[in-house]
């Protein structure tokens, strides 16, 4: 295993593809001042460009690295020995990163501190102070929520099936508004650990409303029970795409100083966002139907069987992963 993960780095160290996932570094520092270094690259990015991570010149690397490969990450940990007074009030920075890249994900933890940051091509250092600033917390929280609903391709699936059954602006904004109160509450719920469901059954359930919508795009029926409780029904799937979004944010973590904030900011960001894909796919109909006119009811009902076929594949996947 370990001469396999050495040849992934080493092709990692030579191809000049970007990332297009979140790295994460976790750095526990113990009351020696010893101090663990975990290094988590996802595999997605095998064909990326590597980055490179500065300590100060005080820090050294006490042992050999050892090299694994888990759960869709390659890992990297290590021991650093930074002299007597640690990490502590130190800057780390990371070379490599452009403004494509996803970044890194930061956790320095030290008794019972723990200081979390995002770094980007723009800010690739932090002062490992073990005080994050309320603005900052917002803004790399914000970034995440946006950047992940804009990835979150069975989200956005649900959001476009939504807006091509509706007609009336009025009812599209009902039923976003009944939508996003949902999935707040539920990924307020699901981070604070007061519901719990398995992620397996939610992630299928997510690909079941997406079949669900799909069929009902695809029947074109002007009058059904659906079409005419839209709101409501994207209230109640709603509450499964916020544990969801929760699950996401569980593995990035909270500071646990500003959960409040950074879960609001979070959300913030995952509605904007969303409002981003909504105004962005209304202004494609638009054009789609002055182009279209004539075809636009042909081109739709092949968008909706599209719609429904990648989501029953996902249903399927998701479903044998029980």
């Amino acid at each position: 295993m370990k001469s396999v993960v050495y040849l992934i780095v080493f092709f990692l160290s030579t191809l000049h593809a970007h990332q297009t996932g979140l790295s994460y570094l976790q750095i526990q520092e113990n009351t020696d001042q010893s101090i663990a270094v975990i290094y988590k690259k996802p595999l997605e990015d095998v064909n990326a460009q590597d980055i490179t991570l500065r300590f100060p010149q005080t820090c050294q690397q006490t042992a050999k690295s050892d090299m694994s490969v888990e759960n869709g990450f390659i890992i990297e940990k290590y021991p650093l020995w930074c002299g007597a007074s640690g990490l502590m009030n130190q800057r780390i920075w990371i070379e490599g990163l452009v403004a494509t890249d996803k970044g890194m994900l930061i956790r320095y933890e030290k008794d019972t501190h723990i200081k979390k940051a995002l770094l980007r091509a723009s800010t690739p250092f932090v002062v490992l102070n073990l005080e994050s600033s309320k603005f900052q917390v917002f803004s790399d929280y914000l970034k995440l929520g946006v950047v992940h609903i804009l990835e979150g391709i069975d989200h956005l699936l649900f959001v476009l099936s939504l807006m091509l059954l509706i007609s009336r602006l009025k009812v599209l904004l009902y039923a976003i508004t009944a939508f996003t109160l949902s999935h707040s509450i539920t990924l307020a719920f699901g981070i604070l650990g007061l519901v719990s469901v398995p992620a397996t059954y939610v992630e299928a359930m997510i690909a079941l409303s997406i079949v669900f919508l799909a069929r009902e795009l695809a029947i074109g029926t002007s009058h059904s029970f659906t079409k005419e409780h839209l709101p409501s029904l994207a209230f109640i799937f709603g509450l499964l795409h916020g544990f969801g979004f929760s699950y996401v944010l569980s593995s990035i973590g909270l500071p646990q100083e500003e959960i409040p904030l950074a879960l609001f900011s979070f959300n913030v960001g995952i509605e904007l966002g969303q409002l981003f894909f909504i105004a962005l796919m209304g202004i494609l109909f638009y054009f789609i139907n002055k182009l279209l006119y004539a075809k636009r009811e042909n081109f739709y009902k092949l968008l909706s069987y599209a719609i429904g076929s990648v989501a029953t594949f996902w249903l399927i996947e998701r479903t044998v992963a029980f």
